[in-house]
């Protein structure tokens, strides 16, 4: 009994050292694509203080500037986040992504409650909501042992844009991100 909770903490840490986490892309905002971020968000610009990829983590940031000259009734904001999991112990990466993912779409979004949908990679569920003159969107998407979040609102809007934009991110993410 004693050989074997001794050896235990050696082994886990074993497995865990087998199994890490996929790194990030460097440049989210790159991987998904400048133009996506220049069609989706009006007059928007990167914003670098929340724009990051640290390890299996990464985020990019888009949104309109509030000291904006042209039309300032056009404005939006883009945030998408990639977390890839590792095993932890016996649990999987995806086992824990998916337990993530879960959690994650308990909660509600800028576009409202989420609702499960099929046919987008591993798991996903959606958020939609149109509010006066605003279309607001969120995705959660599992693909193995990857989470990724998107969330998107325009200002001259609508449900349907902001689904056409939400989809679009997706699809550049399952594209580009391996």
């Amino acid at each position: 009994m004693i050989a074997a909770s001794a050896f235990l903490p050696k082994l886990l840490d074993t497995i865990d050292a087998a199994d890490p986490p996929a790194a990030a892309p460097a440049d989210l905002c790159a991987a998904l694509g400048q133009a996506l971020f220049e069609r989706l968000v009006p007059y928007g610009v990167p914003q670098t203080q929340t724009i990051y990829s640290t390890g299996p983590d990464a985020a990019c940031d888009h949104r309109t500037p509030n000291n904006r000259q042209a039309d300032p009734d056009a404005y939006g904001s883009l945030h998408v986040r990639l977390l890839r999991y590792s095993r932890v112990g016996w649990h999987s990466p995806s086992g824990r992504a998916s337990h993530a993912f879960a959690e994650s779409c308990d909660n509600s979004a800028i576009g409202g409650s989420f609702q499960h949908t099929s046919g987008i990679a591993d798991e996903a569920c959606v958020a939609y909501q149109e509010e006066s003159d605003s279309g607001s969107g969120s995705a959660i998407v599992r693909r193995g042992a990857d989470l990724f979040w998107v969330d998107n609102q325009t200002h001259l809007g609508t449900v349907d844009s902001a689904r056409r934009a939400v989809a679009d991110v997706v699809s550049a993410f399952l594209a580009a991100v391996p």
